[in-house]
């Protein structure tokens, strides 16, 4: 077994890439650890459940990864659109993923069949994000139509939706929506305004605006988010109390997306630079992929199952020698046919068979094992 790091940073790109990197808190550095280019199109989402890492992308599907024997574990091709969103249940049962073309697809995590499927979700009108509560009975889904939609996943049909156009100043702005710790709130964010909406009261409780536009969003805890704009800035929220906190540079160009840890917070930008933070937005350590990040997701400590002979390609297997058999000499058996009883009839020729009694065993061949990919 390979000692696990304090946590993993996994982004998607643009250019097609699904990147790893590990941090270190003793070294403070991000190293990374791998690189997989197994979509054809741009990684749109990223999701983790235990073990297994989903990416779904712009070629319409979502590739499964095994993050204890870093190995393509599946692929789904459910979906005829771009992939948008993806999510896990907390209890690790089933993966909902959402596309451009308004389909919502249920998956069961383990024989990954498909479960359910609602067509037009939004009235065929794009999926934009997909937040599943915490018990894992209730999804919310937001629509290009302008609509907030709640589905039960235990009788598995629309409950009710939400026409956001008369409930926001810009709902056309609005791209995500993220539950509270508490399950009770949810955000949407998109464009210069973050809403907290409340399930209990069925609308939203503080509207919040901001000078530069809303890229990024997560709740630190019950009552902090932590939002990151277009000009790189993130900055600290306090929802009691409505407004900014704390700001701090961290990035040149837009924040693309943000994920928390622990006391540790990641960043990453446009311009493909990913970052961690501490509490006291002290910059820890900095890496930049070359490529242009779109999403990112954080992987706790997995133990990673490693090869006994990882370096060697071709293993031989060397054969024990078999003890051979004596040969007899083949015997001759002679197999007369009857004589006819008229005399005109010719007698037929005796017949030969040579009849062997041992085999001769076929020589072994040396096995070959195809390369460990790691």
């Amino acid at each position: 077994m390979v000692k696990p790091p304090t946590f993993e940073v996994v982004a998607g790109t643009y250019e097609e890439f699904l990147l790893g990197y590990t941090f270190s808190s003793k070294e403070n550095s991000l190293t990374q650890s791998f690189a997989a280019h197994d979509h054809a199109a741009s990684v749109r989402c990223v999701a983790i459940s235990g073990q297994y890492l989903a990416s779904g992308g712009a070629d319409d599907r979502i590739f499964i990864y095994d993050l204890k024997t870093r190995k393509q574990h599946f692929t789904l091709t459910n979906h005829n659109s771009t992939v948008n969103c993806l999510e896990f249940t907390d209890n690790h049962s089933h993966l909902i993923s959402g596309s451009a073309d308004g389909v919502l697809a249920i998956v069961r995590v383990g024989n990954w069949q498909l479960e359910k499927v609602w067509e037009k979700a939004h009235k065929g009108a794009a999926i934009l994000d997909v937040a599943v509560h915490s018990s894992g009975k209730l999804a919310l889904t937001l629509g290009a139509d302008c609509s907030l939609c709640t589905w039960n996943l235990v009788k598995g049909r629309q409950a009710y939706v939400i026409n956001l156009r008369s409930k926001c100043k810009d709902a056309r702005s609005l791209e995500k929506i993220l539950w509270a710790p508490d399950g009770v709130r949810f955000v949407l964010y998109g464009g210069k305004y973050t809403e907290v909406w409340s399930v209990e009261s069925g609308g939203f409780l503080t509207q919040i605006g901001h000078k530069e536009k809303v890229t990024a969003c997560l709740w630190m805890d019950d009552e902090m988010l932590l939002v990151g704009h277009e000009n790189g800035e993130i900055s600290v929220l306090n929802i009691e109390e409505g407004k900014v906190i704390s700001s701090f540079q961290a990035h040149d160009s837009r924040v693309k997306s943000v994920g928390l840890f622990k006391k540790r917070i990641v960043s990453v930008s446009s311009n493909g630079e990913i970052k961690v933070w501490n509490r006291n937005h002290e910059e820890l350590a900095v890496v930049d992929s070359g490529c242009r990040l779109t999403c990112v997701c954080i992987v706790p400590p997995i133990e990673v199952k490693t090869e006994e002979n990882p370096e060697e390609s071709v293993v031989e297997i060397e054969l024990e020698p078999v003890e051979t058999k004596k040969i007899k000499k083949a015997q001759v058996v002679e197999i007369v046919e009857d004589e006819d009883e008229d005399e005109d009839t010719p007698v037929k020729k005796k017949k030969t068979k040579k009849v062997n009694e041992g085999q001769v065993p076929k020589k072994k061949k040396k096995k070959r094992l195809n390369p460990t990919r790691e």
